[in-house]
């Protein structure tokens, strides 16, 4: 399917899908997280190097759809810009510590819109564990790609917890020429101070799918105050 019509598609998807988020019952709460990050990194791979702010807005209904999205700053090929990732899902408990999440979102760069790229997902969430599964039929304005995210939170103390995160991308049909698979893991602590949750961690990466990205600082910190 050529690029521009799966973009087209998916437009159409979210026109559709986005107003039903919108028509929320009675009983709803839209939430709001601003995070300064020592360094913008996602998925082992460098998205820019300075200290940046990060917003994320999540409206969630009581039936257990939601709708959200994430701005921050951005430098690629050199060139600093924004990103906006708008996505929308539901969450289904099956049981009493089982929950089944999917849904879609869409990734825009306000400057090089070449790069932007939608990813559809899903996954389960146990305790304070998850694993979610991404397709993305346009990785980066490339070609096709599977990513696996896993993550789990340990608590280490009253006020300390432990977060894992590992993740596997997987990139194929006509990406499979300029990409490799990847693989990267990160550990942090985590604790509250007051209303802002301080986290500190250490991050690696192991294969660059894309060889010329630059890979994500090893030691990474944020603060996070949500409202």
């Amino acid at each position: 399917m050529p690029l521009q019509h799966r973009q087209d598609k998916l437009r159409f998807t979210l026109a559709v899908v986005l107003p039903l988020f919108m028509s929320a019952p009675a009983r709803c709460q839209t939430s709001a997280n601003l995070t300064l990050v020592s360094a913008y990194t996602a998925r082992g791979i460098s998205l820019d190097t300075r200290p940046a702010l990060q917003l994320r807005v999540e409206h969630d209904r009581a039936d257990g759809w939601y709708a959200g999205a994430f701005g921050s700053r951005v430098r690629l090929d050199g060139d600093s810009q924004g990103q906006l990732i708008a996505y929308g899902g539901r969450a289904q408990r099956l049981t009493s510590t089982l929950t089944l999440d999917a849904g879609v979102s869409r990734s825009t760069f306000l400057r090089d819109r070449a790069y932007d790229y939608s990813e559809f997902y899903a996954g389960l969430a146990l305790n304070r564990s998850s694993v979610r599964l991404f397709y993305s039929p346009a990785y980066y304005g490339a070609g096709q790609t599977v990513y696996l995210d896993l993550s789990s939170a340990y608590p280490l103390g009253e006020r300390v917890n432990l977060a894992v995160h590992a993740g596997l991308l997987h990139p194929f049909g006509e990406y499979r020429g300029v990409a490799r698979d990847g693989a990267d893991l990160r550990l942090a602590l985590a604790t509250d101070v007051g209303e802002v949750r301080i986290e500190a961690g250490v991050q690696a990466q192991w294969h660059p799918y894309l060889p010329w990205v630059a890979p994500a600082r090893a030691l990474t910190a944020s603060a996070s105050l949500n409202f």
